[in-house]
């Protein structure tokens, strides 16, 4: 018996690790990719002051404070409490003003060195040009901070998370799968050959 191949070949183990190891790297690549590109869906406004937003669908969108941010080629970094700015948002050329309303659930967000927190919501019926305005009351002074506007933004980002884990855990079940196969074929194999070897 000594030198036959009983059963499966033990290649097969080989395979499961190349399984489980491609599955992170793939995770890896997957998460770097689709959350690389959720950071170009927020437009940023450096306030205080105004600046124009091309919103291109009717719905809810979130304005976040990005208290860690990039902007061109200047780092802003400021305290992580949101307060003293008052903001406002009309549609251009009507004039009509968006009500904002404070955010419900405070959704907070890294990625791609720029940290953020949501702190107004507002719907839109019609997409559009919206004009974002943000200052400090009269006689008041602060600093330059970074406002973000998005939709979906961190939901995307716990869907790609959740998407990435579905594909570690994928492989890892199917690299477990392919090594216990792979045994319990090998130890079944074992046992007929000794049983014949028996007789």
């Amino acid at each position: 018996m000594s030198g036959e191949q009983i059963g499966p070949s033990r290649g097969y183990y080989a395979l499961a690790a190349a399984v489980f190891i491609g599955g992170w790297v793939f995770f890896g690549i997957f998460l770097f990719k689709n959350l690389s590109g959720l950071s170009g869906r927020l437009q940023q406004v450096v306030v205080p002051g105004k600046a124009q937003l091309t919103l291109q669908a009717p719905g809810e969108y979130t304005i976040y404070y990005e208290y860690q941010s990039v902007v061109g080629s200047k780092v802003y970094s400021t305290n992580r409490t949101f307060s003293g700015l008052d903001v406002s948002l009309v549609a251009v050329g009507t004039g009509e003003p968006i009500a904002l309303s404070q955010t419900d659930a405070n959704s907070t967000y890294t990625v791609s060195g720029r940290s953020g927190l949501s702190v107004f919501d507002f719907r839109i019926a019609r997409p559009g040009k919206y004009e974002l305005s943000a200052r400090y009351p009269e006689g008041q002074e602060g600093p330059e901070i970074v406002l973000a506007v998005g939709q979906g933004f961190v939901s995307g980002i716990l869907t790609t998370v959740f998407g990435g884990l579905a594909i570690v855990f994928g492989s890892m079940g199917l690299a477990v799968a392919i090594a216990v196969i792979t045994a319990v074929k090998q130890h079944n194999a074992k046992k007929r050959a000794q049983d014949r070897y028996a007789l």
